[in-house]
């Protein structure tokens, strides 16, 4: 049943990234057309290559249904946002913002461990604590470029992405890095508690 969710995520995930490019170019919105279609690019290179012979060899179809199913919902949550829940969900503190910088981190970093775990697969599953240093590091860095990204797009693509009307600019970039923190330490105990059995799950057992 749970696999069978996280195949119907991705692909309400994947189609969606088609409605959305059509709702921004009635919007004549160019950056959110080719944001949207680039994602769907994204997702499918996610599904061809977990059909490739590296995961037929290694792991069960539950990997591959959990790291697709896990992609979808990262982008689902982009969705909600750019179609309402940012501008319509909003508080100074608690709003649809800083529950996408928890959750989308948080997942992220369970989706990195996986994709590190493949290009390990050949010398062994790595063991967790080297996974979760690996991906804290790349999703803390990636947040910090998330923010700088989002600056200089309202710079080069007149966009709003830096910006919210509640709060000043400084306590919002704040607030949203604080977010992707717990985002990173909840992952990363979901991993630590998890990854052995996670891996009985995904690994076959020949390999």
């Amino acid at each position: 049943m749970f696999y069978r969710a996280m195949r119907i995520i991705f692909w309400s995930a994947f189609w969606s990234a088609f409605v959305m490019a059509a709702f921004f170019g009635w919007q004549k919105d160019v950056f959110g057309v080719v944001t949207f279609l680039l994602g769907a690019v994204g997702l499918l290179f996610l599904f061809l290559f977990q059909k490739s012979k590296l995961f037929l060899k290694y792991y069960n179809p539950s990997f591959g249904d959990t790291l697709l199913g896990f992609s979808g919902i990262i982008f689902l949550i982009g969705d909600l946002g750019n179609l309402y829940l940012y501008d319509n969900w909003a508080s100074y503190w608690f709003g649809f913002d800083t529950v996408a910088h928890f959750a989308i981190p948080a997942l992220f970093m369970i989706v990195g461990a996986m994709l590190y775990e493949l290009l390990r697969i050949r010398r062994g599953v790595p063991k967790a604590v080297e996974v979760i240093f690996v991906c804290a590091v790349t999703v803390v860095a990636f947040s910090f470029l998330w923010e700088f990204f989002e600056k200089q797009s309202d710079v080069w693509w007149s966009t709003k992405m830096f910006w919210n009307p509640t709060r000043p600019i400084a306590v919002d970039t704040a607030s949203d890095l604080i977010a992707d923190f717990y985002g990173v330490f909840v992952g990363g105990i979901l991993i630590f508690k998890n990854w052995i059995g996670w891996n009985k799950k995904w690994l076959k057992k020949n390999s």
